[in-house]
């Protein structure tokens, strides 16, 4: 397919200047491959789907326990949402360890590994009246996630 290579607008092969940008095109069209869906494309959305109910579900029914729990004076009021934030958390990094078995990538699950670890670590600073080191915590975290994304490679350049 060529493309413009001034703007990237798909353009036809008879056409002597973009339609969208209007430079000339006779000197320089770009081609580039396109990725056509595939049935593994739509498998793999159909898996999604289908662990986006799973974990929903799984944090419906933690709230569903938490408040169980609360009502019958199980769990101090004030610990609640600490406990809510953990239990949220441990559904994230279940999920991260679903992706990671599935991709055998840490680039799938990375992401529900951080965000899973850091409810965790916040609901464990409420939960135990933690105050300073869960901060410190997340800053060194967040660094991280930082330096990960200035060295993490281009994946998707542009023609």
């Amino acid at each position: 397919m060529p493309y413009c290579p001034k703007c990237g607008n798909e353009v036809s092969e008879d056409d002597d200047y973009c339609t969208k940008c209007r430079t000339p095109l006779k000197e320089g069209l770009t081609y580039r491959r396109v990725r056509h869906r595939d049935e593994k494309d739509e498998k793999n959305e159909k898996q999604e789907d289908r662990y986006g109910a799973v974990i929903g579900g799984l944090i419906v029914t933690w709230l569903g326990v938490l408040l169980l729990l609360n009502n019958q004076n199980m769990i101090r009021g004030g610990g609640f949402g600490g406990y809510f934030l953990m239990g949220v958390g441990v559904i994230l990094i279940f999920r991260g360890l679903l992706a990671l078995q599935e991709t055998g990538s840490t680039d799938e699950s990375l992401g529900y590994f951080i965000g899973g670890g850091v409810l965790v670590v916040i609901g464990g600073g409420i939960t135990f009246n933690i105050q300073d080191w869960w901060a410190i915590l997340l800053i060194g975290l967040g660094l991280i996630i930082v330096l990960r994304g200035f060295t993490a490679r281009n994946r998707n350049p542009l023609p």
